[in-house]
């Protein structure tokens, strides 16, 4: 049985999905497991600067006013999401040294009334 912090990490990682879909991501992959690490989201994304894009995305969720999303990634969670990227890249024999990649965050908040709001960010390694 899951608890409830899981429930909602669920829910916003399916919103999270959603709102990147919707800026025309294609999602390879969800909830991509392995020893080094978790990744909430894999999809590629054709970037202006970059072409087309390895996306490894984590997913924070908050109910509005509970504290920053945003903060919520730091340095370990980051070390961890790079090695479970290069495990994925391995995997599936992505030749990293041609194929840009990139980090990146989608806060979810939810409020009271149940709507939502997503931000999305880079993250810089």
């Amino acid at each position: 049985m899951k608890t409830d912090k899981q429930t909602i990490g669920d829910w916003g990682e399916a919103v999270a999905a959603r709102f990147l879909l919707g800026k025309k991501y294609c999602i390879v992959k969800t909830q991509y497991r392995t020893k080094q690490g978790e990744i909430d989201i894999i999809a590629w994304h054709t970037k202006s600067h970059h072409g087309k894009t390895l996306c490894f995305i984590e997913v924070k969720t908050r109910s509005y006013g509970k504290g920053s999303a945003e903060r919520a990634t730091g340095r370990e969670k980051m070390r961890r999401l790079q090695r479970a990227a290069q495990s994925y890249c391995m995997a599936y024999a992505i030749d990293v040294e041609q194929t840009p990649i990139q980090f990146e965050q989608v806060s979810v908040y939810k409020h009271t009334d149940n709507t939502y709001n997503c931000r999305h960010y880079v993250i810089p390694v």
